[in-house]
């Protein structure tokens, strides 16, 4: 098995894992409870890691690769068809109910 991801969220390798896994590329993580070592070895060592099969390990990079490229959409304030104007977080516009569209 290969290192493939190291970082100091939890919650990051953890997604990285799944979509790993979507894609058929088995994978593993360890210092999944490193946290708790903190303090008594060097912090860096306790981060978690994603460690992928060798053979999957250029598959998985690439994905890598664009997953960290791609950008999150920013959703902001948006006026509907009708004039009405609204917060970013609603999602159809509570005067005519037309859905808001996203370009």
């Amino acid at each position: 098995m290969l290192k493939l991801f190291v970082s100091p969220m939890l919650v990051e390798v953890e997604s990285l894992k799944e979509v790993l896994e979507q894609e058929d590329i088995l994978c593993t993580i360890k210092n999944q409870q490193g946290s708790s070592l903190a303090g008594e070895v060097p912090f860096a060592e306790v981060f978690p890691e994603l460690w992928v099969n060798d053979e999957d390990f250029p598959k998985a990079q690439e994905f890598l690769e664009h997953w960290r490229q791609a950008q999150p959409t920013e959703i902001t304030a948006w006026t509907c068809s009708c004039g009405e104007s609204h917060e970013k977080d609603f999602t159809s516009c509570w005067k005519c109910g037309t859905e808001r569209k996203l370009d």
